[in-house]
């Protein structure tokens, strides 16, 4: 899903801008990384995304989108190893 989304993210930028530093606006960002502007803005307000903050306007780097990518990628979980009946009984019985 993460490489779906970047691949996403690597086709929807055109040529590369003649200032790699540009900063974004939430609209922008917004749009390269499929989420609502307000959505984007909400989550920087709250920390939770890495932006920069002109009064009360958020831009974002190019950088900051790829962090925002990277962040959101779910880390691989191992599967939970579920307890059998007898184990349980028997931690009963321990106790």
């Amino acid at each position: 899903m993460i490489r779906e989304l970047a691949a996403a993210v690597r086709a929807t930028v055109p040529e590369p801008q003649a200032d790699p530093d540009a900063l974004l606006t939430a609209e922008e960002a917004g749009e390269l990384l499929h989420l609502s502007p307000r959505t984007l803005k909400d989550q920087a307000a709250a920390g939770v995304m890495p932006h920069h903050r002109f009064g009360k306007h958020y831009r974002f780097t190019r950088a900051d989108v790829a962090e925002i990518v990277r962040l959101n990628a779910a880390p691989v979980k191992p599967p939970r190893r579920r307890a059998s009946v007898a184990d349980i009984a028997q931690d009963f019985r321990a106790a």
